[in-house]
């Protein structure tokens, strides 16, 4: 299965937790996009060709199957808050399948997680704060999970059609 990971990308921190959550996600079978390795081929000698990097993003983040999009912070990175939004409307204009997940780790709280409302039109949100549990393999467990139910609840609709 197809899974995209969508989130901040501009830390050396942010990168090597993507990786992280990213080898932990594919060991346990899943191909896994990941952003920040497909913007590669778009920087060359300190030039960045941004658009192309935007298209190719938005490209891969319709055509998996799973989005997982990164909630953290106290305002949602503007990349993957766009990526989702975009992801969202694909798949209600054309009925196109697939889900998409928020992932938070971030403890600090609000009664909205302080997450816009928009959010709230994801398929599944998976809060694992950070301060009680920093094992990323334990959250891509959480994902698992979630990927797994939400797939059963695609295959029961589609028996019930």
């Amino acid at each position: 299965m197809k899974v995209y990971w969508g989130g901040p990308l501009f830390t050396q921190a942010e990168r090597l937790w993507n990786r992280r959550c990213v080898a932990a996600l594919r060991a346990m079978g899943y191909a896994v996009v990941l952003p920040q390795d497909e913007a590669v081929p778009f920087v060359k000698a300190g030039s960045i060709d941004a658009r192309r990097i935007a298209e190719h993003c938005y490209r891969q983040s319709v055509d998996c199957e799973i989005m997982v999009v990164v909630l953290d912070g106290t305002d949602v990175d503007s990349g993957a808050s766009v990526e989702a939004g975009l992801r969202i409307g694909h798949q209600r204009a054309l009925g196109a399948g697939g889900k998409t997940i928020g992932v938070r780790t971030d403890f600090r709280r609000s009664e909205d997680r302080h997450l816009n409302a928009m959010f709230r039109l994801l398929d599944a949100q998976i809060y694992l704060p950070s301060f009680k549990n920093e094992d990323p393999e334990a959250l891509c467990q959480k994902i698992h999970k979630t990927i797994l139910r939400l797939n059963s609840k695609r295959v029961k609709t589609k028996r019930t059609r």
